[in-house]
């Protein structure tokens, strides 16, 4: 709910002002700072405890963060300089931030994102001048900046439904990575990790009391120290095991929590469960009704406050999920977001029977494997993509290059670790948590994510693998830290998801709106895609062998929002559309 931006080099002071008007959903409020060869900016709400309340200002240095740290600090601008120089104080850095801090007397410039990616940070270099910023949007606000498609990352959001790595849909503009470090320096930039998840089997955890002890403990102070003294906050209750235990631990700490939860009429799968948790702890709860034409309404601000492509369809539900809560009046909301991620979710079994009969069938490599279970486009090029984007994606292999850091590396040895670093530091640090935030920051509430905390995350690779992946049993020890508090039907069933009925709503209210995105001129104009293929989908048909309905629908959302954003940030260069409310 806040943003920063700034340049070091010969740029005019009014840049500051406008990569800060770009983002004027993210505070009521702007600060700027300048000095000879350099500036930043700070958009943020008034009076929020636990953010900075400006620009600070020490000499030389200039310092800005939007965020927080965990636990909270009355200002972290202040406390930056002296938590980028103290290795302890790096150790156990935690929170949602993106920092910038600018010292005079070296011509340094410092930026830092939080270890998990909560807050995204873009930079880019041009006509000498180095530019970073919160939202791309705010780089694409710099006059005269080139705007130019990048086609293989596009090519890598159709694989993986959002963008992976450092690069994103326009050339020339990067960003930093989760827990990672950069320093400009005569003219330089100079990126280091501060954050490494990896696996430490501890076994003393082979017992499960003892085990369940660790977790159980952890994720009490996970929510405990990002509460912040607020009278009450907010809580996106799905129903399932990971936002129930949220749930549980809020409760725990004494803290008023009204919940809410996504309603999808007659195609919802956890709408009874979400009241079953709300009734067992005494929670008041909201349904927010959703359907296609809800999302068809919002679908272009939507994709504006996102930034960059995100092609799950549960964006345009969580965007009407968090102005539910904001309209209701609070300003801080928990999730549950995270327990796939740390503890065994649903990648687990897949991939390990893929591993374990690889070998009999002559099947993919593990990437390939993980790649596949995106089920997006990866292996569908020769049918998507047009002759002339074919040529222009490159080599083979890029993006099983981005998996083999954590699939083939050595950072775990058990396989099955090494498909939740993939899942933490991909689905996670880069898909789930920025597509959270952008969708919550847009209407000023400040969205918190327990289970993705650093002592909790470094703790659940201490824990041995059957700990996780209980035989058939996803997340094992988590449910064996809440069961004595959740009725058993909810610990025990098995995990359904957020089941968005985006295929019924693509082939019906939202028909026209895939016509005017994907259709035979849309097509034409953009030259990316072949129209068979998109036919045979819009009419709710899909390859031979798929048998899951869903991925029609999965498939279309995807291709829309790509093209939705095409039009929003490379044709309209990241301006606000004309119409939006």
């Amino acid at each position: 709910m806040s943003a920063i931006a700034g340049f070091v080099g010969n740029a005019d002071q009014a840049v500051l002002d406008s990569m800060l008007a770009a983002v004027d959903y993210r505070g009521d409020k702007s600060d700027t700072a300048s000095v000879p060869g350099a500036g930043i900016g700070y958009r943020m709400w008034s009076g929020r405890p636990g953010k900075s309340q400006g620009v600070h200002r020490n000499g030389g240095v200039l310092a800005a963060v939007s965020g927080s740290l965990v636990p909270p600090v009355k200002s972290p601008a202040e406390e930056l300089a002296a938590v980028l120089v103290d290795p302890a104080r790096l150790a156990t850095l935690d929170g949602n931030f993106a920092a910038a801090l600018w010292d005079g007397d070296r011509r340094r410039l410092t930026l830092v994102r939080d270890p998990f990616g909560v807050r995204s940070l873009y930079y880019t270099e041009h006509a000498g001048v180095f530019y970073f910023a919160s939202e791309l949007k705010q780089l694409l606000a710099i006059p005269v900046l080139p705007v130019e498609l990048d086609h293989v990352a596009v090519h890598k959001y159709l694989t993986f439904s959002f963008v992976p790595g450092e690069d994103v849909p326009i050339r020339g503009i990067k960003r930093l990575l989760p827990g990672r470090v950069a320093v400009w320096e005569n003219g330089t930039l100079t990126v280091t990790p501060y954050f490494t998840l990896r696996e430490r089997i501890d076994p003393a955890l082979e017992d499960r009391k003892t085990a369940v002890k660790l977790v159980r403990g952890l994720c009490r102070k996970s929510v405990a120290k990002r509460l912040n003294g607020e009278p009450e906050v907010g809580l996106f209750l799905s129903g399932g095991l990971d936002s129930s235990g949220v749930a549980v631990w809020l409760k725990q700490a004494g803290v008023n929590v009204r919940a809410f939860s996504l309603d999808f009429g007659k195609q919802g799968v956890e709408k009874d469960q979400a009241k079953t948790v709300a009734e067992t702890l005494g929670i008041p709860l909201t349904y927010v009704p959703v359907g296609g034409e809800d999302v068809g309404r919002v679908l272009t601000d939507l994709v504006w406050k996102l930034d960059l492509p995100f092609g799950d369809p549960v964006t345009g539900p969580q965007y009407l999920l968090a102005r539910a809560a904001r309209q209701a009046g609070l300003s801080a909301v928990f999730n549950g977001e995270g327990g796939d991620q740390l503890f065994g979710g649903w990648t687990s079994k897949p991939m390990i029977s893929a591993q374990l009969y690889a070998g009999l069938y002559g099947e993919d490599s593990r990437e390939q494997l993980y790649l596949r279970s995106y089920h997006r486009f990866y292996g569908l090029e020769d049918r998507l993509y047009t002759p002339d984007f074919l040529a222009r994606i490159g080599s083979p292999g890029q993006r099983r290059a981005l998996l083999a850091p954590y699939l083939s590396g050595e950072q775990a040895n058990t396989f099955l670790n090494r498909v939740r670093l993939a899942d933490v530091s991909l689905k996670g640090s880069q898909n789930i948590l920025p597509r959270m935030d952008r969708t919550s920051q847009c209407w000023g509430l400040d969205v918190r994510t327990p289970l993705f905390d650093r002592a909790l995350a470094e703790a659940s690779f201490t824990l041995p693998p059957r700990m996780k992946l209980h035989g058939a049993c996803e997340k094992y020890v988590l449910k064996l830290a809440l069961q004595k508090f959740l009725p058993r039907e909810i610990v025990w069933r098995r995990k359904y998801g957020m089941s968005v009925p985006i295929t019924d709503w693509a082939l019906g209210p939202l028909a026209g709106t895939l016509e005017d995105l994907l259709g035979p001129a849309a097509l034409a104009r953009r030259g990316l895609f072949r129209p068979e293929y998109l036919s045979q989908l819009r009419q709710g048909q899909d390859v031979p062998g798929e048998i899951r309905r869903r991925r029609v629908g999965e498939r279309l959302w995807a291709l829309a929002m790509l093209e939705a954003w095409l039009r929003v940030f490379v044709d309209g260069k990241g301006r606000r559309p004309g119409g939006v409310a």
